[in-house]
C-alpha cells in the first residue's frame, strides 16, 4: 500500500500539518521533532505525491542549477562537488533540480529572466557566474529568488555562498615563500571572476609584503582549464628566468602545467615546486599528491541550496551574503 502523510505522523505521534511543514520547509517545528519526521521518512521510503504538492503549494517544487558552457562542465569535478552539496538539501525538502547549461555569450539581457518567467522553477543557484554580467542585473531587478556560489557582489539584490579566497590565496604565497621560492609564477584563472580576482590581488600583495619582485610575465591568464594551463605552461619554463614555484588559482590549472612540467623532464617539487587551490578529489590521487588550499565545495553547494530555499519559503530575507573559510593542505608538490 502506498504511504500517506497521515501513516507518517501516526508513526511520529504528530499531526499531519506538522509533517506537511517539514516537507514543505514552511512553518515551525522543533529540530528534535523535524529530525525523528525525516528519520522516520528515510526509513519507510515515504514518496510525497510530488504534483499534488506543487498544485497546493502553488510552486513548481524544482529548482534550476545555471552551469555555463564549456568543454567539460558536465564532467567537472568543481561543479559536481558544489552540484552534490546543492541536491543535499534540496533532497531533504523534497524539491528537484534541474540542470540547466547556459552559452553564457549568447542571448539578449534578459535570457536568465526568460528562464525565471516560465514558471517552471522556484529558484536559481549559478555556479561560476562572471563579473559584471548584465543578465545578472536584469535577473535580480526582477525580484526572482536566486543563488550565487564562489562569487562576491556586495549588493543589496544579490545572495551568495562564497569563500575567503583572499586569505586562502596567501596562505599559498606564503607556504611557498617559507620555503624558500622567490620566483613565483601565478597561473590566474579567468579574471572576470571574482574568485580569481581575490587570489590575484593576495597574490600581488603577499609579494609586496615579503618584499619580493613583481614581474607581469609572472602572471598567466589562463581559463580554469587543465589544457589551457598546460599549454601556457610551456611557455613559462622556456623563458630565460624560469621560475621556482607555481601558484595556480585551481587544481585543474595545476595539474595542466603539472603534467608539461613532468614531460619536459622536470621534477615535482625539486625543479618546481606547485600549489592549487580547490583541493578537488584528484588532488590527492595524482602524482605527486598535490599541495593546495582546501575551499569547501560541497558545504558551499549546501549553503547554497539551503539559503535559496529559505528564501523560498520565507524563512529568510535577502541579501544573504556568506563566507566559508580555506586551509592549507600540504600534500608533495612543495
Amino acid at each position: 500500500m502506498k504511504l500517506t502523510i497521515q501513516d507518517i505522523a501516526k508513526k511520529a505521534e504528530v499531526s499531519k500539518m506538522t509533517v506537511s511543514r517539514v516537507l514543505s520547509g514552511k512553518g515551525h517545528v522543533k529540530k528534535e521533532t523535524a529530525e525523528r519526521i525525516q528519520n522516520i521518512i528515510r526509513e519507510l521510503n515515504y514518496e510525497p505525491n510530488f504534483i499534488a504538492r506543487s498544485l497546493s503549494s502553488k510552486q513548481s517544487m524544482i529548482l534550476g542549477v545555471i552551469i555555463f558552457k564549456t568543454p567539460t562542465s558536465i564532467i567537472d569535478e568543481y561543479v559536481a562537488q558544489v552540484f552534490s552539496g546543492i541536491v543535499d538539501n534540496s533532497e531533504i525538502q523534497q524539491y528537484r533540480i534541474m540542470v540547466l547549461p547556459v552559452d553564457r555569450d549568447q542571448g539578449d539581457d534578459n535570457e536568465y529572466l526568460k528562464i525565471a518567467r516560465t514558471n517552471m522553477l522556484d529558484g536559481l543557484v549559478f555556479i561560476r557566474s562572471r563579473i559584471n554580467d548584465p543578465k545578472l542585473d536584469t535577473l535580480a531587478k526582477s525580484g526572482f529568488p536566486f543563488v550565487l556560489v564562489n562569487f562576491k557582489k556586495f549588493s543589496p539584490h544579490y545572495n551568495f555562498v562564497d569563500t575567503e579566497n583572499y586569505k586562502g590565496a596567501v596562505l599559498a604565497m606564503e607556504h611557498l615563500i617559507n620555503r624558500g621560492h622567490k620566483k613565483i609564477v601565478f597561473l590566474s584563472g579567468n579574471l572576470f571572476e571574482t574568485n580569481a580576482r581575490d587570489r590575484f590581488k593576495a597574490y600581488q600583495d603577499t609579494l609586496k609584503k615579503y618584499d619580493l619582485e613583481y614581474n607581469e610575465e609572472w602572471v598567466v591568464p589562463t581559463e580554469f582549464d587543465e589544457d589551457d594551463a598546460y599549454l601556457k605552461t610551456e611557455q613559462l619554463l622556456k623563458c630565460d628566468h624560469r621560475p621556482t614555484a607555481i601558484f595556480a588559482a585551481s587544481d585543474y590549472i595545476a595539474i595542466g602545467a603539472m603534467r608539461r612540467i613532468k614531460e619536459m623532464g622536470l621534477t615535482i617539487p625539486d625543479d618546481i615546486a606547485v600549489v592549487g587551490f580547490d583541493d578537488i578529489e584528484l588532488a590527492s590521487h595524482i602524482q605527486p599528491k598535490l599541495t593546495t588550499i582546501r575551499q569547501p565545495l560541497h558545504e558551499l553547494g549546501q549553503n547554497a541550496g539551503q539559503i535559496l530555499l529559505d528564501i523560498i519559503t520565507g524563512k529568510r530575507r535577502g541579501p544573504v551574503h556568506k563566507m566559508l573559510k580555506t586551509e592549507l593542505i600540504e600534500r608533495e608538490t612543495c
